[in-house]
This record gives structure tokens, C-alpha cells and sequence, in this order.
């Protein structure tokens, strides 16, 4: 019998594969038609659908906006199929050089231990104001 990985461990994956660097690995986790939802506040704000739209809106924009961008889980909370992590974003902005740290609940959804659905819930107000001059 096959034992499917517990949703808590599945997300503390694809953490440790974005704390590697290992952006494919984490898509790869995800389910091709994952809903991706990015807070309204940001520019970039939105829901995205698929892996390509996740990499092309979000990831992709940590590397061209961001110096050093981190996404740092300090607490992932099971609750059946969803999980519920508490973490920061730290990073500093390649347009202003200001430095950024802030807050974040993630808040994924899984169906059969794969992730369907993710969204972000934060301050973005400290995001934008290291963005912009």
C-alpha cells in the first residue's frame, strides 16, 4: 500500500525547494492547474492559473524586481488538506535599493497531497513602499 505524504510535509517541500533555488522543482509539485493568488495591492496583483502563469507573474518577477528576495516560512500549521504557513518576504528592490521585510500567511489547499490552490495574504503596503522612489 502506498502511503500518500502528509499535506504539512508536501508544503515544507516546496519551501525548501524555493530556499534552494529550485523554482522547477517547486512548479513541478503543484498541480498543472493550480490557482495562484497574488493580493490585489501589488502590481502584479491577481489570480494566476497553471504553472506557466505562476513562473511567468510571480517567480519570475522575484529575480527581475527583487535583489536577494526571501520567502521565509517560520511556522507551517497543518489543518487536513489546507496548510497555513506564517513567514516574511525579506528582500531589497533592484529599482530603489530600499530594503524589505514583511509578513506573509500563505494559505495552500491540496487535493489528493498536491496543492491546488495558494494565496497570499500581507501587508503590501511595505512591499510597494520599498519599490517605489
Amino acid at each position: 500500500m502506498h502511503e500518500q505524504t502528509a499535506p504539512v510535509d508536501v508544503v515544507a517541500d516546496l519551501y525548501a525547494a524555493l530556499g534552494r533555488g529550485d523554482v522547477p522543482a517547486l512548479l513541478a509539485g503543484l498541480s498543472p492547474n493550480i490557482a495562484w493568488v497574488v493580493p490585489e495591492g501589488l502590481h502584479y496583483g491577481g489570480t494566476y492559473r497553471g504553472r506557466d502563469e505562476v513562473l511567468n507573474n510571480v517567480f519570475a518577477r522575484f529575480t527581475a524586481e527583487w535583489d536577494g528576495f526571501v520567502v521565509d516560512p517560520a511556522e507551517i500549521v497543518p489543518a487536513g488538506d489546507v496548510v497555513v504557513a506564517l513567514g516574511h518576504y525579506r528582500g531589497r528592490s533592484l529599482a530603489t535599493g530600499k530594503v524589505m521585510a514583511t509578513r506573509f500567511v500563505h494559505v495552500w489547499r491540496l487535493r489528493d497531497g498536491v496543492p491546488v490552490h495558494f494565496e497570499t495574504v500581507m501587508d503590501t503596503y511595505t512591499m510597494r513602499a520599498a519599490a517605489q522612489n
